[in-house]
């Protein structure tokens, strides 16, 4: 059983389809394959670093990032993989 646990999981990370928004040191990973543009990172956001085009969430300013953490933990589908600031 717990091989094909394994090999469900490792089956679903080479699946994800992430894409990577960096600016400096800045940077956040979002998987597109999960965004469903539901916009709670792009309301929460002070510093308008995402936005919903086509579809789904773009972080083209996340140089603009504060770091105050408001999206971790915000999207319905847990589609921000990782940030730098968390």
């Amino acid at each position: 059983m717990k091989a094909d646990r394994a090999d469900s999981c490792a089956k679903g990370a080479e699946m994800a389809d992430s894409k990577r928004f960096e600016d400096g040191d800045a940077w956040v990973e979002i998987d597109v394959e999960l965004c469903t543009a539901a916009g709670e990172c792009v309301e929460i956001c002070p510093a308008d670093v995402y936005e919903i085009v086509d579809g789904k969430v773009t972080a083209d300013r996340i140089g603009d990032c504060v770091e105050c953490g408001a999206c971790e933990g915000v999207c319905p589908t847990n589609a921000l993989l990782k940030h730098w600031a968390w």
